[in-house]
């Protein structure tokens, strides 16, 4: 995915909802991990990081 310089992982997961709009959903309910490591949605991205989407899951109990 190219993205312009200064991209965020919020810009990111709105580029892939729009490259595949059938993942449709909230973008902040995405969890990112960057380089392995989950981050926040404001986290800037550098050029040749790795980005990691996942999805919201069911099941389990709430605490």
């Amino acid at each position: 995915m190219s993205l312009p310089t200064g991209a965020t992982v919020s810009d990111a997961a709105s580029e892939l909802l729009r490259l595949h709009p059938a993942i449709a959903g909230d973008k902040s309910r995405l969890m990112i991990a960057v380089n392995e490591e989950y981050q926040e949605h404001d986290y800037s991205l550098r050029e040749n990081d790795e980005v990691a989407f996942i999805p919201p899951v069911s099941g389990g109990a709430l605490p």
